[in-house]
């Protein structure tokens, strides 16, 4: 008897325990997957066709940063501008912003950089024709902070 019962309870517990999926395609082509808290992204492949996109970029630090061959961000200073897919953009405090296979890429070995969206987008005031958005924090407070 008990082991019917478990024959009948445990596939009844994993179908109401899961998660529903939710899974859909954002302007760019990348497949959004939302299950429960989780987000995954699949990005598409990306065609470089020299297509310029707004970036909004905001220096949240004390000191100025250097965008090499572009412009200098001072404290407390924001900037939009124009970043066509076939540029790249290096920090002289380390990042790099580059658009690659699967579409806009980051490297930041040490945290430096925080993509901003949602709420964020309203805080820094980013007007609604920009594409991407970025903040400069203290190093280890960006996106790819390790624990």
């Amino acid at each position: 008897m008990r082991r019917i019962i478990s024959i009948l309870i445990v596939p009844l517990i994993t179908i109401l325990g899961c998660k529903e999926e939710n899974r859909y395609f954002d302007k760019h082509g990348n497949e959004i997957i939302e299950k429960g808290d989780e987000i995954s992204i699949i990005p598409s492949e990306y065609k470089k066709t020299g297509e310029p996109y707004k970036i909004f970029l905001f220096n949240e630090t004390e000191k100025s940063v250097n965008i090499a061959d572009k412009f200098t961000l001072h404290p407390n200073e924001k900037k939009i501008f124009k970043f066509a897919d076939s540029d790249s953009m290096f920090f002289d405090i380390g990042p790099k912003i580059y658009f690659g296979d699967f579409g806009l890429e980051i490297e930041d070995k040490r945290s430096q950089l925080a993509g901003i969206g949602g709420e964020y987008w309203d805080k820094y005031n980013v007007p609604d024709d920009v594409e991407y958005g970025f903040v400069i924090v203290p190093p280890g407070e960006g996106d790819t902070a390790t624990k």
